[in-house]
């Protein structure tokens, strides 16, 4: 059985991203914590990680996960903005969300001790 992370709407993408991307491999998430320390350390300035269905992207001030199918246009599976109906809102809060580096820092603490128990 495959642990989920699950996050309240507006950080959906954080769960999802923590559950796919780095699931159950602990060698991952210890190397992603040592790149928030060193973020913090200001040893480097910010770091981008793709993974199969997101992109991580890490400065000091702030983590923002985002689909790879969004990293561009949102109406992407669309010819043009006009195929798409008028007064249709495209859903998109599970497929990319920001926070803060501390915030993200004690998520993937809390799943590498989830995981690792």
């Amino acid at each position: 059985m495959q642990p989920e992370a699950k996050f309240s709407m507006g950080h959906e993408a954080v769960g999802r991203w923590l559950t796919e991307e780095l699931g159950k491999n602990r060698d991952s998430i210890e190397a992603l914590l040592q790149t928030i320390t060193k973020i913090e350390k200001n040893e480097i300035r910010k770091k981008s990680i793709e993974g199969k269905e997101f992109i991580l992207r890490i400065d000091r001030d702030e983590v923002e996960i985002v689909a790879l199918a969004l990293d561009g246009d949102i109406g992407s599976d669309f010819d043009t903005q006009d195929d798409i109906p008028e007064d249709t809102n495209l859903y998109n809060e599970e497929m990319r969300a920001e926070c803060g580096l501390p915030d993200f820092k004690h998520a993937v603490e809390s799943w590498q001790a989830f995981i690792c128990r």
